[in-house]
């Protein structure tokens, strides 16, 4: 029986971090694809385990059928994941949003909360039953909490690796959660076999088989692929889908409506094609202030026509960085050859990588150099109007070269919040360029040069170069350019950007330009209540709060040792505080990583499955010696963990300014395999010694061991939840990187004082 529950243990395991996974990136598409929503997603996530974990957690002492409840709860599992696919995709449309539409705050956080609430209810409920199942015998509560841990570890362990390996390269998203699903049923099949005919049990055993054959079914007939198509043009209708691929970066769709193909890149519009206006504009400003450009470089954008409007130009070479292969092979295999001709024309090179790290690592000189992303409302985006990349660019432009780049904006008057954001930019530019002009517009563009004097806001001579060139232009001509050029527009923009004397610059690792974009996308909508929050968040709001937390932990701390009562509570504190603190790293490294090497996405499985790694070491060290160790023991041994989390977020800093700081193939690769996989295990064996530990302190009654077991969990999964949505969205962007570290490193001081005086004194 034990080794059935292993598997099946396991198996939870391998399901929750695949399931996590394909319902992140499917989530991503449906509600835009930014960060907000990732951190909304995820505290959905993880507030929805840690309710079935310490509030259902209560029932399975009191349940007395406990594995043939076990076996029933995979089972719904089996049934619940493939249909939660095909509901997430029609829950844009169930709320009133076209595909490609920007949702709101808060139909994201609720839609979130309730679309995840079954199933990671269900995921947390079976770790507080099989903590009381496995091995049922009344001894060694502790133990078997621990071991039920480290086996759901190792099963995410799994789930990361051939999810991040082998399904999303092969498989779509209705297909991976039939795998599952099958995984789940046999599953519950196997845990129910060793009870014959004991009460209850046949009809379990019988609904797994069910599900089994029903699931064989319908990869026989292709019923799974008719699911995933039926459920994808239901998400994007009206748009008729000509094709969706997934590829390690991301989910590319290709869309089509009468005269007019649409890329989407996880659910964000990226451009129409054809959209003469978009492209004239994004290529011409540029080229057309240089005096003669013959070496182009292309960021992004290249698809959506800006190579065709380059290639207008007698330049002599075109490289153009795309980072996924995806949308170039799309786009030669499902555009007209009009629509797509800049890619095959013979000056253009195309460099599958990111264009940060393409321009970071650049030997050659530019003439001019190209951004087409798009606004920083995504901290990858983000990425491309730091002062570090301000200043990469700089490095490999001639001393006449030029740098562009479009903002949203608006012709006639900028509100505050997006005045912030291009103020924001707009300094961060000037640390790096003498020479600033902006042509102001709906789409506000920037040109930045070495060099004064090389920028004119003269149309006449932009036209004259036209006609010498032989370019003819329909958008970006006398007439236009006389308004978008205008003297008073540009006097109005200009004062408005110049007024930035207060703007901090926008680092890698303190994005707080991409802070004053995602009050700048909140501001969109009527949600006044979560703009307000995010606009009253500063450093010192930050630091405020951060140390009325501090002095409440010492306060109760203190306080317990008073009245002789402090391990118990200090227990589930640690625990706490550990889940915050491991989420906290772990948006760190990816942010880190993102900024350093810029292809997060193709190593976020990587990562954290490494993170996982780190959690199952950790775990069973701690649980192997656990039967040795009692309270006194246990109590020091936390200490000695708390201890470590105050010293991993300094270990943190000097890796990262490290790697930052240092260039080169040897230490670059060494950097990106080997540290930033290194720093998740570290991070993760901690966190993973300290809930078996924790648990060791808290259990005192077996008969409770579910109960114990489900609100550890809980409260693991509340931490994380709370450093999901936290460090993302407000301590990373406003502290930056570093100041986070040592707010985090701050808290768990606290902590591992008061366990430090209840070592000594009680």
């Amino acid at each position: 029986m034990n080794r059935r529950l292993i598997f099946s243990i396991t198996a939870i395991g391998i399901a929750v971090m695949a399931s996590q996974i394909v319902l992140m990136r499917e989530l991503l598409i449906v509600f835009y694809g930014n960060e907000l929503s990732i951190a909304f997603i995820l505290a959905s996530w993880l507030a929805g385990g840690a309710i079935g974990s310490a509030v259902l957690g209560v029932l399975s002492d009191r349940i007395i059928a406990r594995v043939r409840f076990f076996g029933a709860c995979q089972i719904a599992l089996a049934a619940i994941l493939p249909l939660i696919v095909t509901a997430s995709r029609s829950i844009r449309a169930f709320m009133g949003f076209n595909a490609g539409e920007i949702v709101p705050i808060m139909p994201i956080a609720a839609a979130s909360f309730f679309l995840l609430l079954p199933l990671c209810a269900v995921f947390g409920f079976l770790f507080s039953l099989a903590s009381r199942i496995y091995k049922p015998e009344p001894v060694l509560g502790a133990v078997r909490i621990g071991q039920v841990y480290v086996l759901e570890a190792i099963g995410a362990i799994a789930g990361g690796l051939i999810t991040s390996f082998v399904f999303i390269r092969f498989l779509n998203s209705i297909q991976i959660m039939a795998v599952l699903s099958l995984l789940l049923a046999a599953s519950a099949l196997l845990v129910a076999m060793p009870y014959g005919k004991n009460k209850g049990m046949p009809v379990v055993r019988a609904i797994a088989l069910i599900a089994l054959l029903a699931n064989t079914v319908m990869w026989l007939c292709g019923g799974w692929a008719a699911v995933e198509k039926y459920s994808l043009e239901k998400a994007w209708h009206p748009n008729k889908i000509v094709a969706s691929k997934n590829s390690i970066y991301s989910n590319i769709v290709l869309t089509r409506r009468p005269g007019q193909f649409s890329f989407f890149e996880n659910g964000l519009h990226l451009y129409a094609i054809p959209d003469r206006q978009f492209a004239e504009e994004a290529v011409h400003f540029a080229l057309l202030e240089h005096l003669a450009p013959q070496k182009v470089l292309l960021i992004g954008g290249g698809v959506g026509g800006l190579l065709g409007e380059i290639a207008r130009h007698p330049v002599g070479k075109i490289d153009y960085a795309e980072l996924d292969p995806t949308i170039v092979e799309m786009a030669r295999q499902y555009l007209p050859l009009d629509y797509s001709g800049g890619i095959s024309d013979e000056r253009v090179s195309i460099i599958y990588e990111d264009g940060r790290r393409f321009v970071k690592e650049a030997r050659e000189k530019y003439d001019v150099i190209i951004v087409s992303l798009g606004d920083p409302y995504t901290a990858q985006i983000n990425r491309f109007y730091t002062a570090e990349f301000f200043a990469e660019a700089r490095r490999i432009l001639k001393s006449d070269g030029i740098l562009s780049f479009g903002l949203t904006s608006s012709e006639s008057f900028v509100g505050t919040d997006l005045a912030n954001l291009l103020r924001s930019i707009y300094a961060t530019l000037g640390t790096a360029f003498a020479d600033i002009k902006i042509i102001p517009g709906e789409t506000a563009y920037f040109l930045a040069s070495p060099g004064r004097g090389m920028l004119t806001y003269d149309y006449k001579i932009l036209m004259k170069r036209a006609r010498l060139r032989g370019v003819e232009l329909k958008y970006v001509r006398e007439y236009y350019l006389f308004s978008r050029m205008s003297q008073e527009i540009i006097s109005y923009m200009e004062s408005l950007l110049r007024a930035s004397g207060s703007m901090r610059i926008n680092l890698d690792f303190r994005p707080i330009s991409y802070y004053y974009g995602l009050i700048a996308w909140a501001s969109k909508f009527r949600d006044s209540n979560f703009t307000n929050i995010l606009k009253s968040v500063n450093e010192k709001a930050i630091w405020s709060f951060a140390a009325i937390i501090y002095m409440a932990i010492l306060a109760a701390g203190f306080i317990g040792i008073a009245k002789k009562k402090l391990f118990r509570a200090a227990a589930i504190v640690s625990v706490v505080a550990n889940g915050f603190s491991q989420m906290t790293f772990q948006v760190l490294v990816l942010l880190a990583f993102q900024a350093i090497y810029g292809y997060m996405f193709y190593k976020i499985g990587i990562i954290t499955t490494a993170f996982m790694a780190g959690i199952a070491l950790g775990g069973w060290t701690i649980v192997k010696a656990l039967p040795n160790i009692d309270h006194r023991v246990g109590r020091r041994i936390l200490v000695l963990l708390q201890g470590g989390l105050c010293v991993y977020p300094f270990i943190l800093i000097a890796m990262l300014n490290y790697f930052a700081a240092t260039t080169g193939k040897y230490v670059s690769w060494a950097g990106a395999n080997m540290a930033f996989i290194a720093l998740p295990i570290i991070s993760g064996f901690l966190g993973g010694a300290i809930f078996p530990v924790a648990g060791k302190i808290y259990l005192r009654d077996e008969s409770k061991r579910g109960r114990t077991a489900g609100l550890a969990y809980g409260a693991d999964l509340f931490g994380s939840c709370a450093g999901a949505v936290l460090a993302g969205i407000i301590l990373v962007p406003v502290l930056g990187i570093m100041k986070t570290c040592a707010a985090v490193a701050a808290v768990n001081l606290s902590i591992l004082l008061v366990l430090i005086a209840g070592v000594v004194f009680l």
